[in-house]
């Protein structure tokens, strides 16, 4: 009876800590370029799996407010747009494997950890205009390259219009094999753009600590039958 009340404790805890995360945030995104200069960097996009065919796409650090909160951010979702300095209120965390929620996702688990390493390896708030557009670019191609998501596997993404940029991001991808250090990283999805960030320390702790609840919950039971 002890036992049985000690896992029903945990799983209650656990499904609060995942529902209390999941509330629903307000994402505006103010734009795109160092500190929210708009100095990016702009690409050509062409992907016939997803219906893309887009010149002057901007590249770059996507500078959000989530929550009031000033949040660097890349996009993870080139078949959706966003307007810029309007306030989205339906934004949710998600583990980065499962986003975006549009048709060129979820990614995958190779893509996420994929995506942590660049992250670790290439990002930094000062970064110049071209190193963020290029890191932006190697996450959208990674992407293209790993997904496992609603178009069945990989699809063909074609980056062009930008040589520094895409050569740069050629490099950040080859250099993958040779990269350990993963990022701390996590989703921001609705039904409009999906975006990368750090985790926020307060609900986006509470979600992971949630999931890893669930889990511990999920292999005590485990060996409890067995």
């Amino acid at each position: 009876m002890k036992i049985r009340k000690l896992q029903l404790a945990i799983m209650a805890a656990a499904l609060a800590a995942v529902n209390s995360a999941s509330a629903q945030i307000t994402l505006t995104l103010d734009g795109v370029g160092q500190l929210g200069q708009n100095n990016y960097e702009t690409v050509n996009l062409f992907s016939s799996a997803l219906g893309i065919n887009e010149s002057g796409v901007e590249a770059g650090i996507y500078n959000l407010t989530v929550n009031n909160v000033a949040t660097p951010s890349f996009c993870i979702d080139i078949a959706t747009e966003q307007s810029e300095n309007i306030p989205y209120p339906d934004y949710n965390y998600t583990v980065l494997a499962s986003a975006p929620v549009s048709s060129v996702g979820p990614m995958g688990s190779a893509a996420a950890t994929d995506i942590e390493k660049l992250w670790a390896q290439y990002y930094s708030p000062s970064m110049g205009s071209q190193d963020a557009a290029a890191l932006q670019v190697a996450i959208w191609e990674d992407m293209a390259n790993n997904s496992g998501g609603n178009n069945g596997g990989p699809y063909t993404l074609t980056v062009s219009g930008n040589d520094p940029v895409t050569s740069e991001a050629s490099t950040m991808l080859d250099s993958l094999p040779d990269l350990t250090a993963e990022a701390n990283l996590i989703a921001l999805t609705d039904n409009g753009q999906g975006y990368v960030v750090v985790p926020e320390p307060t609900a986006a702790g509470c979600f992971l600590l949630g999931l890893g609840a669930l889990v511990c919950f999920q292999r005590f039971t485990k060996n409890r039958s067995s």
